[in-house]
């Protein structure tokens, strides 16, 4: 399954969750690891961190079978992955703050590994930003949030 986002969100990022799931506000979500790698990571919930502070998210959602088969980083300026429990059946999709929802889908109740790449983002303040968010999960184990490729602006 692959979702084209195209959304508006505030305060740099938006979130990927399971269903009403997740504590934004907890002191162990947005860390200064979490600012440095890009990705906050709480029970239930991940945060994206865009490079964009406009807030405008053009992204694609794939949800594969297996593995994803990327292991060359070099199109990619940032490559961050971490573990997200579903256990509603539900992933959600929601900005910030407002927890406006951007998509819904159900899937499988299960462990997911949630990778992602982030691309041209020196071109994300520019007048007409190309800055692009692709993520794919798939079922796997749980481990912690891993960079895979760091982004030094």
């Amino acid at each position: 399954m692959k979702f084209s986002l195209d959304f508006t969100t505030g305060y740099g990022q938006f979130y990927l969750n399971d269903k009403d799931e997740g504590d934004t506000g907890s002191p162990d979500f947005w860390t200064n690891e979490a600012f440095n790698d890009k990705l906050a990571v709480e029970k239930g919930i991940l945060g994206i961190s865009l490079e964009n502070s406009e807030g405008i998210v053009k992204a694609e959602l794939e949800i594969l079978s297996s593995k994803s088969p990327i292991l060359d980083f070099t199109d990619f300026d940032h490559v961050v992955e971490a573990s997200l429990e579903i256990n509603t059946g539900f992933l959600q999709i929601n900005d910030c703050p407002f927890s406006l929802l951007v998509l819904e889908e159900k899937i499988e109740k299960a462990n997911y590994r949630v990778r992602v790449y982030y691309k041209n983002l020196e071109t994300a303040y520019n007048e007409n930003p190309e800055d692009f968010y692709k993520i794919e999960m798939w079922k796997d184990s749980f481990s912690e949030r891993t960079v895979l490729k760091r982004f030094e602006n």
